[in-house]
């Protein structure tokens, strides 16, 4: 079926539009672009009113100027730009969750520095303070092995061998809650950083 450019905002069209995320306003902004460019809805007007309908009444309650004069040109990026500077989350507050907040939880470790650099968002940091943060957030055990070649391994490639480390650290574990209660810690310990070598090679 070919697809007609949207010009109008039309409730007959249903946009799967999420829910609206207080906690991080320009990633939310982000999705909705996504949906509009993936329906042809280009029309400024258009994702106005799409934009509205979906908005939080305490967030209304601080763009009530803009919802009450329609701004004549381009309201849609105007409205946008306000809910940025009035509700989202400021750079400055996210790089206080970065470092503060976040943990690894149930997260692996490459979903861990994805998140992180998210949260960055606009602000600009070095590789090696990121790199130094991410492995400051890891497992004991993970961050013991990566020690050794964390100066001179990209912090992508950590994060690939992170993974595989969290992975068999957790199949192990277990494994030895299973079948050996008793094995000996420093004996698991050599045998993820042997297979971490062989991956080096």
């Amino acid at each position: 079926m070919e697809l007609q450019q949207t010009d109008s905002y039309n409730e007959t069209i249903a946009l799967n539009i999420p829910p609206f995320n207080p906690t991080n306003t320009k990633i939310w902004l982000i999705q909705l672009q996504v949906i509009f460019d993936a329906k042809w809805v280009t029309s400024q007007r258009a994702r106005y009113c799409y934009l509205v309908e979906k908005l939080p009444l305490e967030v209304v309650e601080e763009v009530t100027d803009f919802l009450e004069n329609v701004p004549g040109e381009r309201p849609y990026d105007t409205l946008k730009q306000a809910i940025l500077q009035r509700t989202g989350v400021s750079n400055e507050a996210m790089l206080c969750n970065l470092f503060t907040q976040v943990e690894l939880g149930d997260r692996t470790p490459s979903q861990l520095l994805r998140h992180m650099k998210a949260l960055l968002g606009d602000n600009k940091m070095s590789d090696s303070i990121m790199k130094s943060l991410w492995l400051g957030k890891l497992l004991p055990t993970t961050k013991q092995i990566l020690a050794p070649m964390s100066e001179e391994t990209a912090t992508q490639k950590l994060a690939d061998i992170a993974d595989r480390i969290h992975e068999s650290s957790r199949s192990r574990q277990v494994y030895a809650h299973q079948q050996q209660p008793d094995q000996n810690q420093d004996e698991e310990l050599a045998k993820l950083k042997s297979a971490v070598e062989k991956l080096l090679k």
